[in-house]
């Protein structure tokens, strides 16, 4: 089974598929409860992000009109994008013939069939899908202030200093409050310049609109709504200097004012060699644009288009479009030199709300001199449910919410001879689970999962360290980049800051085989 993977690992197959072709007499027991439960019930259970749970015949009975309706009309269970040739990992979207089992079961009047032979339900104790990180960065809470219109873009700094280059392998982004988060980019930048702006700006953290303020910070990943962790295939992964800055931009939209927050990023490292990939917006509003910029007048509905050329033979392996509100489809295709058409990513029907990362199943090696084309189309009308205002106003190129935005993140890597072969998951079709029932045993909260409490926070002249397991190193930071209080000991539970000037200061501490970024504020 491949690590790269972007929805929950099931612990067993189930072939559905070959149940229903050609079926008629669809029933709960033997059909349609598997159905509900692999691709409904990760996110309708009682702990999970959908308002209603999906967790029994009659909660689905209950439910079976708006369900007759979304999955019919392909919004429910949500995967914007259609699958290209190559295919998307974890693609968690419904067959027609699936889609159809649903439909005809309803309309026949949702028979139940052996309810003694029916799966259990599975039990879900947690959303998170890295349980076993080697790097967590908890931001602090942080309570959105009030913007009036202005939408906030906060960045916090966390040093970074290990003795060798690592690789990441995985990140999940876990927002602390989805009312108030619009999105989380992590990067890594070697300059001073992110410490040299954290230290100008009196609060914690400094203000970032756009980017982190220096034009030379690399992506890593990050988290948009819907999104999920992203595993990177094997053998590959996001070089991180072993001496760096990691950044995290977090967007605070106006409408979140009030809202406390404090997300959370887990990462998997490895200091074993990898081939490295880049994260890049190759097709965005700034460069790339044949028909910009990038201006939406009220009552009109325009379509723009987006050319990037591949300087080398490169090896693509995921890509993530972004846009805000008012756009309804976006696409991308790739044309070679040879004038062969290769299809990237489709979503015929935007949604802000659910915007993913979509890894390949298979790698898609494009040569030297490839085009790669991006379309989007906006509909700023009274037509659009989506759009923000009413009536319709002038939209222009921007980074808040009711402004728009047009990229297409791609993550790839140079070629190599035999990447044709790559396979990196075999499924074309999100797995059934043996029975429909499984557990995870982690936590849902993450701040109980091995967490470490710093109080008080503001600090004093005394720092303490409470924890279910036993912190044995400690490094602190100041804004500088500076390590100024360096602890190795078999359980370290309080240090003294006495000595410590006032402002912020970052805090790497490590508890087993887990390390943790923490920022805190000494007075």
């Amino acid at each position: 089974m491949q690590m790269y993977r972007i929805t929950l690992l099931f612990l067993a197959l189930f072939s559905f598929t070959g149940t229903i072709n050609g079926q008629t007499d669809y029933t709960w027991s033997d059909d349609i409860a598997c159905l509900i439960y692999s691709h409904c019930a990760n996110c309708h259970n009682s702990d999970g992000v959908a308002p209603f749970a999906l967790e029994s015949y009659d909660d689905v009975v209950a439910y079976k009109e708006l369900i007759l309706m979304e999955v019919t009309a392909g919004t429910m269970p949500p995967w914007p994008a259609k699958s290209p040739e190559n295919h998307f990992i974890g693609d968690n979207s419904l067959t027609d013939d699936e889609i159809n089992a649903i439909d005809e079961w309803i309309r026949n009047g949702t028979p139940t069939g052996d309810m003694n032979m029916a799966p259990d339900a599975p039990v879900f104790e947690t959303d998170i899908q890295i349980t076993d990180p080697d790097f967590i960065i908890e931001l602090p809470e942080y309570t959105v202030p009030n913007l009036e219109d202005n939408d906030l873009y906060k960045c916090f700094v966390f040093p970074l200093d290990f003795d060798e280059d690592v690789f990441v392998k995985a990140i999940e982004v876990l927002p602390g409050n989805k009312k108030a988060v619009h999105h989380v980019l992590l990067y890594h930048e070697t300059s001073d310049i992110p410490i040299n702006l954290d230290n100008q700006d009196p609060e914690i953290g400094y203000t970032c609109f756009g980017g982190i303020g220096s034009n030379n910070a690399k992506l890593i990943g990050g988290w948009a709504p819907g999104g999920e962790a992203q595993f990177y295939p094997d053998e590959m992964g996001v070089k991180v200097p072993g001496k760096t800055n990691l950044v995290v931009q977090v967007h605070y939209p106006a409408y979140a004012h009030g809202e406390v927050d404090q997300t959370n990023i887990r990462l998997k490292l490895s200091q074993v060699e990898q081939r490295s990939l880049a994260v890049e917006p190759v097709l965005n509003h700034f460069t790339s644009m044949l028909d910009g910029p990038l201006i939406i007048p009220a009552n009109t509905v325009k379509t723009f288009n987006q050319l990037w050329t591949t300087p080398i033979k490169i090896t693509l392996v995921g890509t993530a479009p972004h846009s805000h509100l008012i756009c309804t489809s976006m696409e991308s295709w790739a044309v070679t030199p040879s004038g062969e058409t290769i299809d990237l990513v489709t979503i015929p029907n935007w949604d802000f709300d659910w915007q993913k990362f979509y890894g390949y199943n298979r790698p898609i090696v494009l040569e030297a001199g490839t085009k790669i084309y991006g379309r989007a189309t906006y509909d700023n009308t009274i037509n659009n449910h989506h759009n923000p205002n009413s009536p319709p106003q002038l939209v222009t190129l921007g980074e808040d919410t009711d402004e728009e935005m047009m990229v297409f993140f791609y993550t790839f890597t140079g070629y190599q001879p035999g990447d044709e072969n790559l396979v990196f998951e075999d499924s074309f079709h999100a797995e059934h689970i043996d029975g429909c029932s499984f557990e995870l045993t982690d936590n849902h909260s993450v701040l109980e999962d091995g967490d470490v409490v710093l109080f008080p926070n503001p600090v004093g002249k005394e720092l303490f360290l409470e924890s279910d397991s036993k912190v044995n190193w400690v490094q602190i930071y100041d804004v500088l980049g500076h390590k100024v209080i360096d602890i190795k000991a078999e359980e370290i539970t309080r240090i003294n800051t006495s000595n410590l000037t006032p402002g912020t200061y970052s805090v790497q501490l490590k508890t087993g085989n887990v390390l943790r970024s923490k920022l805190i504020v000494v007075e």
